[in-house]
């Protein structure tokens, strides 16, 4: 179960950025007429995706308390993609940000929960 918390945490953490990418571009003030304004909006997007970034050489090199502190960033993006869902557009996107959020938050919960299990059964 350890492994497949994991797993489905970080499929989880990469919607994240494709749906932050798709939000990036699918808007009704944006209009795309050229390479540049491609290259400016993966830009905002890595922009906007700066706390998942911070985290990825923790994710891979799979550190102890790197799944804690991605619940933690989890919320701040839960509230961005409430505010998006229930927002004027009311934006299906941000609904299913909602939706990727809550199963991320629940998987690396869940991953560090098993996680301090193990290592303190190792321990004894």
């Amino acid at each position: 179960m350890l492994s497949i918390s994991y797993r489905i945490a970080m499929v989880c953490f990469f919607l994240q950025f494709v749906v932050l990418g798709i939000g990036t571009f699918d808007r009704p003030d944006i209009q795309i007429e050229s390479t540049y304004d491609i290259l400016l909006g993966v830009v905002w997007t890595l922009i906007k995706g700066i706390p998942w970034l911070i985290l990825i050489p923790g994710l891979i090199k799979n550190t102890k308390n790197i799944m804690a502190w991605m619940s933690y960033v989890c919320m701040f993006y839960f509230i961005v993609w409430i505010l998006a869902s229930f927002g004027d557009e009311k934006s299906n996107l941000g609904t299913a940000g909602v939706v990727i959020t809550t199963i991320q938050f629940v998987f690396a919960a869940i991953h560090t929960r098993l996680r301090k299990q193990a290592e303190a059964a190792n321990r004894k």
